[in-house]
């Protein structure tokens, strides 16, 4: 939950009291944190505790667990083989401080950590399901291998993170602008649409790669200075002609758009012959002359004389360059998928 920072600040004070610290220190040795029950009773009156909202939750927000080992052994089988499991279910972190906290192998379900700095924290192999990271801090965050299930990192800060081999379903999102770039740090934030890209990825979701792919070209293309004339080609011919090779449809509305400009020159200006005979051409004469140029057919039924054959020419260059972008954006999407 989203909660103002005068709220947060009082949600933090009230750990810092001398009663406060000695429930701290009681939640952490017996880890009554995984019964909402047994939680309360532990904490009973402490201010907020009862707040409507968290019925039903254990609440931790504010709490300050900074390199805390919420892992907890749990025996595999009759043998006395234990494994050490983070096991965490309907608890709020908001505000809390988790810097270097350890949650490998979790199961974590339906927890909030709003607003809450995780700071190099571990969830390597980590299963974390419908869990919220809204304007968190996870700077150098480790999520190898884990596995995100309808997570939201809405404007979390996600600097230095770790990736890899970690799979997510579609339901995940990092949120359509990334806070690093919301602050002028495209460098960063290009670096970040990649490792996003990629996870998406390795989780055979291409449209959500694809977007990513496409917040990284931006990003990218905001790192160069706007009087540099680079910018402008990257925006015209990258992002509005195929949104940097993700869109095939822009690239087809650019064609039909470039073959009816052609058209218009050609019937305007007379320039067409037919079977060698000067003839006033209709724009539907000059449209079928256009596409067969575009298209590089030329069929000679119709031909440009003067200066109108260098405008012929110059369309064949462009309708090779465009088809071929047309079709190496439709095989890669045929193919991956």
């Amino acid at each position: 939950m989203i909660y103002t920072k005068e709220k947060l600040d009082q949600l933090k004070r009230r750990w810092l009291t001398t009663r406060g610290k000695r429930l701290l220190r009681t939640v952490k040795n017996s880890r009554c944190y995984l019964n909402p029950v047994t939680f309360r009773e532990k904490v009973r009156n402490l201010p907020g505790i009862n707040d409507h909202e968290l019925e039903g939750c254990v609440d931790l927000r504010g709490a300050d667990l900074c390199g805390f080992d919420f892992r907890t052994a749990v025996q595999e089988n009759d043998d006395g083989f234990s494994e050490k499991i983070a096991i965490l279910s309907n608890i709020h972190f908001e505000g809390a401080t988790l810097k270097h906290c350890d949650f490998q192998e979790g199961k974590i379900h339906d927890c909030f950590f709003e607003n809450a700095n995780l700071e190099h924290s571990d969830f390597k192999n980590a299963s974390i399901n419908n869990s919220s990271f809204v304007d968190a801090d996870c700077i150098g965050v480790d999520l190898h291998s884990a596995k995100l299930i309808n997570c939201n990192f809405f404007g979390a800060t996600i600097k230095d993170i770790t990736l890899g081999a970690t799979i997510v379903d579609q339901k995940t999102s990092f949120g359509k602008e990334l806070r690093s770039e919301k602050e002028g740090n495209f460098h960063a934030a290009s670096m970040e649409y990649k490792q996003i890209k990629e996870m998406y990825k390795n989780s055979s979701l291409n449209g959500i790669a694809d977007f990513y792919h496409y917040r990284e070209m931006v990003a990218k293309r905001k790192i160069i200075k706007i009087t540099n004339p680079t910018r402008w080609v990257s925006y015209v011919f990258g992002d509005l002609l195929c949104r940097y090779g993700t869109s095939f449809v822009r690239v087809f509305i650019a064609s039909i758009l470039i073959v009816s400009v052609f058209a218009y020159i050609f019937s305007s200006t007379e320039s067409l012959l037919f079977l060698n005979k000067e003839v006033s051409a209709s724009f539907i004469d000059s449209l079928y002359f256009s596409i067969s140029t575009f298209t590089t057919l030329g069929y000679g039924d119709f031909h440009a004389i003067g200066l109108a054959r260098f405008v012929a020419g110059f369309e064949s260059f462009v309708g090779m360059t465009l088809i071929s972008l047309f079709t190496v954006i439709v095989a890669r999407n045929v193919i991956r998928d």
